[in-house]
C-alpha cells in the first residue's frame, strides 16, 4: 500500500473543533493539509489535480455541496471525496453516494474508523493506480501488435479495436466502437453471428472459442479475406477477445504450391504416358519385328540345335513382349481413357490376380466415371496403390473394391480387405517409414482433385481406405496429351 506521508488533502470544515479533530488524524499519519472554511474559500484555487482527497462538510456557511459535487468531480478528477455532516439525514447520504462519494460519516467522528476509511480509500487508490497502470502497458502492447486485437461484449458489439484492425478492416476506432461485429464478417457468417454468440453463452459449445479457425472477413471497401482467428472467453469482464490475422499472402502461396505441385502432377502423367506411347509404337513393333525373323529362321534351319535356339530364343521374346504390354497398361491404361474407370478397375482386378496372387472382388457403380480425366487417372492411380499396400503389408489374398455414385454426385471409392490391420494411432509415424509412402502418394494425388482420404483399422480387423471425390472436375486441370 502507498504510503499517505506528504499526500495533499484539502480538508473544507467550518467548524473549529472538528476541523482540530480532523487536522490530528491527518497530521498524525502525514498527510499534507490545505484548509477551507466556506464554499468560496474552497473554489478559489487552481492547483485542483494535487489532491488525493478532499473531505467536505455537507452544510457550508454558503451553501450545501449538494449541487458541487459534480464540479469537485469534474475539477479534481484524480481526486477522492469524502462527506462529513452534523446532520444524519438518508437523502443527503444517497445523494453524496450518487455523486460518486468514497465515504460520509455523522458527527461526532469515530477517530478510528476515520482512519480506518482512509486506509481502505488509500489502498483502492493504490490498487486503481496500479490497475491503470496495467491497462497502459496492455494498451499500449494491443496498440503496437501486428495482428488486429478486437473486443466484443456478450451482445457481440466491438468494444475495442487496435490499430492493426483499423489498418486490416479500413475502419477507424471511434465509428466501430459500438457497431455488431458481424459487420466484419462475410455475408454466409454474418446472417448468423448473432445466434452463434447465443448458442454459446446458453451452452458453452463452440467451435470458435478457445480455437483457432480460417474463416473470410469483409473489409469497409466490401473485398473478402482470408484471416486466422483466435478468440478467448474472458467471462470476468464480460467480453470476448479476438486476435486476428490477415492470411492472404499464406493462401496465395498455398495456391501458388498446389499449382505447381498440380503442373509437377500434369508433367509427370505426361511422362508415363509419353514412355508408355514409346513402349508401345516403338519397343513392341521392334520386338513383334525380331519375333517375324526369328520365325523365319527357325523354318529355313535345318541344324536341330540352332533350331532348338531359337526356339528358346523366340520364347523368351514373347515373354518380353507380355512385359512390354503390361508395363505399358500400368504406365498408360488404354482401357481407363477409352472405356471408363469401371472397366479399368476389371482390368486392374486382372492383373493384381496375374502378377500378384491377389484375388480382388469389385462392386462397381458404373454411373460413377468422372468427367474429368484428370480425376480418372488419379482414382485410378490410387486405387493401385492401395491394392499395393494390400499386398505388401496386409498378410492376405484377397481384397474389396468398392466405386459408388452418391446422391450428391460425389464419388465414393473404398479398399478394404481382412488383413492384420494396424493401429491408426500410429498413422503419423507410419507415414514417415518407407511403408508408409504409399499412403503419402495417395494423399498427395487425392489433394490435386481436391479429394477426401481416411483409413479405418485395428490390429488383427484389417484395413479399409475410404476415398471421397467430385464426379465433375471443371476447375482442375485435366492430364491429357496432346
Amino acid at each position: 500500500m502507498r504510503n499517505p506521508q506528504g499526500l495533499p488533502v484539502l480538508l473544507v470544515e467550518p467548524d473549529s473543533e472538528s476541523r482540530s479533530q480532523l487536522i490530528q488524524v491527518l497530521m498524525k499519519d502525514g498527510y499534507r493539509i490545505d484548509i477551507a472554511e466556506t464554499q468560496a474559500q474552497m473554489l478559489d484555487r487552481d492547483n485542483w489535480s494535487d489532491y488525493f482527497l478532499i473531505i467536505l462538510e455537507h452544510d457550508l456557511p454558503d451553501g450545501r455541496i449538494d449541487e458541487l459535487l459534480p464540479l469537485l468531480k469534474q475539477r479534481a478528477p484524480h481526486a477522492e471525496l469524502l462527506v462529513v455532516t452534523s446532520q444524519h439525514r438518508i437523502e443527503n447520504m444517497i445523494i453524496a453516494f450518487r455523486n460518486g462519494i468514497a465515504d460520509y460519516f455523522v458527527k461526532p467522528i469515530d477517530p478510528d474508523l476515520f482512519r480506518a476509511s482512509l486506509k481502505r480509500i488509500l489502498q483502492n487508490r493504490t490498487v486503481s493506480s496500479e490497475l491503470r497502470q496495467t491497462q497502459a502497458q496492455l494498451k499500449a502492447i494491443v496498440d503496437t501488435a501486428i495482428e488486429a486485437v478486437i473486443t466484443i461484449n456478450r451482445k457481440g458489439l466491438i468494444q475495442s479495436f487496435n490499430p492493426a484492425a483499423e489498418k486490416m478492416f479500413g475502419y477507424q476506432a471511434q465509428e466501430i466502437i459500438d457497431q455488431n461485429v458481424s459487420l466484419l464478417t462475410s455475408l454466409p457468417t454474418r446472417k448468423h453471428h448473432d445466434e452463434y454468440i447465443a448458442h454459446y453463452l446458453e451452452t458453452g459449445e463452440s467451435e470458435i472459442v478457445g480455437a483457432r479457425r480460417e474463416l473470410q472477413a469483409c473489409r469497409r471497401d466490401g473485398t473478402t479475406f482470408p484471416i486466422e482467428l483466435s478468440v478467448t472467453d474472458i467471462p470476468q469482464f464480460g467480453i470476448f477477445a479476438g486476435i486476428i490475422a490477415d492470411i492472404s499472402e499464406r493462401k496465395q502461396a498455398e495456391q501458388q504450391q498446389n499449382e505447381l505441385s498440380r503442373a509437377i502432377a500434369v508433367a509427370g502423367q505426361q511422362e508415363r504416358r509419353n514412355l508408355a506411347n514409346i513402349l508401345h509404337d516403338h519397343l513392341q513393333q521392334v520386338l513383334v519385328g525380331v519375333r517375324i525373323h526369328l520365325d523365319i529362321a527357325k523354318n529355313d534351319t535345318k541344324d536341330e540345335d540352332i533350331k532348338q535356339t531359337l526356339i528358346r530364343a523366340d520364347e523368351l521374346l514373347n515373354q518380353g513382349l507380355e512385359i512390354t504390354r503390361s508395363l505399358t497398361a500400368e504406365l498408360n491404361p488404354v482401357v481407363l481413357h477409352e472405356e471408363g474407370l469401371a472397366t479399368a478397375l476389371e482390368w486392374l482386378a486382372h492383373n493384381m490376380k496375374e502378377r500378384y496372387k491377389l484375388d480382388v472382388t469389385l462392386d462397381l457403380d458404373r454411373r460413377a466415371n468422372p468427367q474429368s480425366e484428370t480425376t480418372k487417372i488419379v482414382l485410378y492411380e490410387c486405387i493401385r496403390e492401395l491394392l499395393f499396400n494390400v499386398v505388401k503389408h496386409s498378410q492376405t489374398d484377397q481384397a474389396h473394391v468398392s466405386l459408388k455414385h452418391l446422391p450428391n454426385q460425389d464419388i465414393e471409392v473404398t479398399v478394404s480387405d481382412q488383413g492384420i490391420g494396424f493401429d491408426t494411432d500410429q498413422l503419423d509415424h507410419q507415414l514417415s517409414d518407407a511403408s508408409g509412402i504409399g499412403l503419402s502418394n495417395v494423399e498427395f494425388r487425392l489433394s490435386l482433385i481436391k479429394g477426401k482420404f481416411w483409413l479405418e483399422s485395428q490390429a488383427g480387423q484389417g484395413t479399409t481406405a475410404h476415398i471421397i471425390a467430385y464426379l465433375n472436375s471443371d476447375n482442375i486441370s485435366d492430364l491429357k496429351g496432346d
